[in-house]
């Protein structure tokens, strides 16, 4: 079955000499509205709840304008929710005077993304003594923004604590540490306690809560376990947080005068703001996205801030330097390190790993070692099997191209289980149902079939019991827009005459699939061999796309690159049978009884 791009709709009306009445919905609002996901809370463009959308019917009883207020005039709204029944209208959508008012994001509560309203006009003829009743749809379709990426960073104004050789406090007496999240909220922070365990960080008269996006560390807080205090801030997803480190340094004391010898200088010594990071990964060890390692380092000459530059190790696979800025006397130096999606780091089975920096001070070098953690998905426990799936490229495709990868990991313990049953199952229209012949570890998911989101479930079926998880796909396309447009206008007069209805299809705001040449009755002047021309042939009823071939003009072979399917509604809103295709049609005056109400499927 194709996939719908878009749709679009137009109504046409035959304007008579006997008396008929028509009618069209005005909106004052784009029929198109934008949703925020990475803010909270959403945002929505254009914003219905600031500026109301507001749905007026236009009224014509042959070619007079008849107002909607008009005496046996009588109008009613419905509403529908995608494909669903009618419905009555909700809070939020109020009508007056036969206007309909919407003054909340109802797209947002929409189970579709798609809504339309529906105007009943009844409308009762005083000349003839007739009722005509009549209808008039418009439906707005929301088109959401793609989520940004989890991300969560904590950085500090200061990463160490400075005593002299009296032991007292110099320079820097508090660090304000600030958190930056993308796609989770934050939690709150916690500090490395003696024992090694991470524990909430103590509320003082500093830190009235410890929820929110900063927090101040003092020497005199309780969270030093051998003057450093390991620091983390968590967030609503367990695997997305960051840690950092802060310091005291001392300044050596004085000893017993001796021999008068040459000068000297105090300790070199290196801080890092960061010795440690977590990364999240799958269950079989690979790194779920791709990360940024943030390490700032000062150097010290005793307490005196010194020039320092920082030379990378070894680094494991999957690793490499980002950027490496030099750390001066007055601004701390950064080492960053990109870590890339789906990568075991060097081994599947290791779970934490030390990367070797080794820093230059006053000609000489100091090494510290930065630490790595993965935090694998599911957890081993004696003859405890743990089954995942997971797309080791990816769950994202872009306009249902290509294809994705779906892979099953599946333990024993710490044995990988090699010999089981599997199916694979889609979730559609509210139901999973099996897919035919997927019975392997893995399944490989055409781009074609992700519209927008797809779930895909596998059940493993090992040592007589059942094991089943469940991913979702999800297609990143740019929306398709299109716009019916006709040669002719939208109206004809007496049941005479025909009208040339077209389509253009926009996406990222550039035309796709234009049309290949003008549409005329006539013949294009001083043609090129390869030039096409749409003819319109009103005693035929027909339009055909012609080709020249260099010497004259025949009928063109190609065909558009997408596929357009019209479908038709009568004046009553009842489906009419309407057999056109194409990318330009015609449309005859007899095919409109009164009103016409055409719609435009393209698809791929």
């Amino acid at each position: 079955m194709a996939t719908i791009l878009t749709s679009s709709q137009q109504t046409f009306v035959d304007i008579t000499d006997q008396r008929k009445l028509s009618a069209y919905i005005t909106s004052n609002l784009p029929k198109t509205q934008s949703e925020d996901p990475n803010v909270l809370p959403h945002t929505y463009a254009p914003s219905w709840a600031s500026t109301n959308l507001v749905l007026t019917p236009v009224l014509f009883l042959d070619q007079t304008n008849v107002s909607p207020t008009a005496s046996g005039v009588t109008i009613s709204w419905k509403r529908k929710d995608g494909v669903a029944s009618e419905t009555a209208l909700t809070s939020g959508e109020t009508v007056k005077n036969g206007v309909l008012t919407v003054n909340q994001n109802k797209l947002s509560a929409s189970a579709s993304g798609m809504i339309t309203y529906i105007c009943y006009i009844s409308y009762y003829d005083s000349e003839t003594k007739n009722t005509i009743n009549i209808s008039a749809d418009i439906t707005y379709t929301l088109v959401k923004n793609a989520a940004n990426a989890k991300l969560c960073t904590a950085a500090s104004d200061t990463y160490v604590f400075k005593y002299d050789t009296s032991q007292a406090l110099v320079g820097a007496a508090q660090a304000t540490l600030t958190a930056q999240v993308q796609g989770v909220t934050i939690s709150k922070w916690q500090y490395k306690n003696s024992s090694g365990a991470w524990a909430d960080y103590p509320t003082t008269s500093d830190n009235t809560s410890v929820t929110g996006g900063t927090l101040v560390v003092k020497p005199a807080h309780n969270v030093f376990v051998n003057n450093v205090a390991q620091i983390r801030v968590t967030t609503s997803d367990g695997d997305v947080y960051d840690t950092l480190t802060i310091s005291k340094i001392y300044d050596g004391a004085k000893g017993d005068k001796g021999s008068p010898g040459s000068a000297g200088t105090g300790g070199l010594s290196v801080v890092l703001g960061n010795e440690n990071q977590t990364l999240a990964c799958t269950s079989d060890g690979k790194t779920a996205s791709a990360s940024t390692i943030t390490i700032p380092f000062t150097g010290y000459v005793g307490i005196t801030q010194t020039a320092c530059t920082c030379s990378v190790g070894t680094l494991p696979t999957g690793i490499t330097v980002k950027t490496n800025t030099a750390a001066t006397a007055s601004a701390a130096g950064k080492l960053e390190l990109s870590a890339e999606a789906s990568s075991d780091l060097g081994n599947a089975s290791a779970l934490t790993g030390n990367i070797t920096l080794t820093f230059t001070i006053s000609g000489k070098t100091v090494t510290k070692v930065f630490t790595w953690t993965k935090s694998k998905a599911g957890s081993n426990g004696t003859s405890a099997v743990v089954f995942s799936v997971y797309a080791p490229n990816g769950t994202i495709v872009q306009n249902q191209s290509g294809s994705i990868q779906l892979a099953t990991s599946a333990y024993s313990g710490t044995m990988a289980i090699t010999s089981a049953a599997y199916q694979w199952a889609k979730y559609v229209s509210g139901a999973w149902t099996n897919i035919s012949g997927a019975s392997s570890a893995t399944l490989t998911v055409s781009g074609a079939d992700i519209f927008n989101i797809q779930s895909y479930r596998c059940t493993m079926t090992y040592g007589g019991k059942s094991y089943v998880d469940v991913i979702t796909v999800e297609d990143k396309s740019d929306p398709y827009v299109s716009e019916m447009l006709s040669i002719g206008g939208y109206t004809v007069k007496n049941n005479l005459g025909g009208l040339v209805p077209y389509i253009i299809v926009r996406t990222n705001q550039k035309e796709v699939d234009p049309l290949k040449g003008n549409i005329s009755e006539t013949a294009p002047s001083n043609p090129t061999n390869g030039m096409f021309w749409y003819k319109v042939d009103h005693t035929a009823k027909t339009v055909t796309l012609m080709k020249y071939n260099g010497s004259a003009w025949a009928n063109a072979t190609e065909k558009q690159s997408l596929t357009y399917t019209w479908y038709a509604q009568d004046k009553d809103g009842k489906e009419v049978t309407f057999s056109k295709n194409g990318k330009v049609i015609y449309l005859s005056a007899a095919d409109i009884d009164s009103l016409l109400t055409l719609q435009c499927d393209v698809s791929k």
